[in-house]
């Protein structure tokens, strides 16, 4: 059986809830006007904040500082 310690259910739980507020608000650098996702890229119609992007960097930094929190980084 797979067990989960407090930090990873927290992350879980906090990186569903960023892109689900992420998602509704629809920031124009990460979505066309119509809705859509702007794809990785420089050019014009291309964004370098992803929302896949934006969202894994949150859910690894947040991870982090559970674990500096509860002092188990070494």
């Amino acid at each position: 059986m797979i067990t989960f310690d407090n930090n990873i259910k927290l992350t879980i739980i906090a990186y569903t809830l960023f892109s689900i507020f992420l998602y509704n608000l629809k920031l124009p650098v990460m979505f066309h006007e119509n809705g859509e996702f702007k794809s990785f890229g420089t050019t014009p119609n291309k964004t370098i904040h992803p929302f896949w992007l934006i969202t894994l960097l949150f859910g690894i930094f947040f991870y982090y500082l559970l674990i500096i929190k509860d002092g188990n980084y070494l």
